[in-house]
């Protein structure tokens, strides 16, 4: 955490749910309610599975494609 609090109930859990002096709110004020402990851990755990799931997905395709002959085509062009 920086030591003049630009980071200060941003990232953490327990912190705002909207971070005062940010611009992108409009006129809303701050809700001032804790955001719960488990929001953190919720998106990283959804983050860190769906880079997973599209590395897998990729692998899978280039192994397609180096075993299939007929994949590493483009297919009919029309010129």
């Amino acid at each position: 955490m920086s030591e003049n609090g630009s980071f200060a109930n941003c990232c953490e859990a327990g912190g705002w749910a909207v971070r005062p002096g940010w611009s992108g709110a409009g006129s809303a004020r701050p809700s001032r309610t804790p955001r719960p402990p488990w929001v953190a851990p919720a998106l990283s755990a959804v983050l860190i599975v769906t880079t997973a799931v599209d590395v897998v997905g990729n692998l899978l395709v280039i192994l397609s494609v180096l075993r299939n002959r007929k994949l590493r085509n483009a297919g009919i062009s029309y010129l």
